[in-house]
């Protein structure tokens, strides 16, 4: 018998099609207008005033992140024997939006990515119902936690805002069963600039997972680089007695990128706003 996992989030049915759109582009009018108030609104990558994200570029990110592809897992995923699944590579207009809801406090954006993450979700919810579960059991999609610092920092959980505002596969729902932990003597802090095993070393343990045993779980990041964040997700909820074939992630970065180039590639020009603009 399957442990239903602690506080899950259902969402109602929904099938992603070529309306994700036009529903993006009115969340994000209604945004853009409501800002407009206090701050003026340019697109995340243009910068053309008056909406979140102008036609052209939308039109540009619809495109590029259309088919869900499955990637070469890097190494701790590989093996971790998890399959990986992505929206796009993390460049242009996708990195652009995702580094200024981010860092930017572009929140007008969320609408944007959820709406990009949902034929990821669903993608990876057939793959998973043909090789791992049978179509009535439940399927749980685990965010990646942000840490303290970077809540603090940003005022949001980057990962489970997006994965909240989705539209997902039927009989599926989400539960924030991953949490950070502390581990005396280490810190993880930021992770641009370190090598795949730097990264596994910081991250090693660092997370746990609860009242998932029994159950199928799909990690969902918003960024992949080394895989040392997903991996060690994957881990925590294995070693609380989930299932886990798979990750999901908004965007990918090449793996012939060396860290640097990773850390460079993340560098888009954002203007964070003030801590003190609230």
């Amino acid at each position: 018998m399957m442990t239903t996992p602690r506080r899950p989030l259902p969402r109602p049915a929904h099938r992603p099609g070529a309306a994700w759109d036009a529903r993006a582009a009115r969340f994000g009018g209604w945004w853009a207008q409501a800002l407009e108030l206090v701050l003026p609104v340019t697109c995340a990558v243009c910068g053309e005033p008056g909406r979140a994200l102008c036609r052209e570029c939308r039109i540009v990110l619809r495109r590029a992140t259309a088919r869900p592809r499955s990637l070469v897992p890097p190494p701790p995923l590989a093996a971790a024997g998890v399959r990986v699944w992505t929206a796009g590579e993390y460049e242009h207009e996708l990195a652009s939006c995702l580094l200024a809801f981010k860092n930017g406090g572009r929140t007008d954006l969320a609408p944007v990515l959820s709406a990009v993450l949902a034929p990821v979700l669903a993608a990876a919810a057939r793959d998973v119902r043909e090789a791992a579960a049978p179509g009535t059991v439940p399927l749980y999609w685990v965010p990646v936690p942000t840490s303290a610092r970077a809540r603090r920092r940003r005022w949001l959980d980057p990962v489970a805002s997006i994965l909240g505002g989705a539209p997902l596969p039927r009989n599926t729902c989400v539960t924030a069963a991953v949490s950070h932990r502390r581990v005396r003597g280490r810190g993880t802090g930021s992770q641009k600039g370190r090598g795949g095993a730097q990264r596994e070393r910081a991250l090693r343990a660092t997370m746990r997972a609860s009242g998932v045993r029994g159950a199928v779980c799909v990690v969902v990041d918003d960024v992949l680089t080394t895989g040392a964040t997903a991996a060690e997700a994957v881990r925590a909820l294995r070693a609380a007695g989930a299932c886990v074939p798979a990750v999901v992630t908004l965007a990918g970065v090449r793996v012939p990128r060396s860290p640097q180039e990773n850390a460079w590639t993340s560098e888009v020009a954002v203007s964070e706003f003030p801590h003190g603009f609230i």
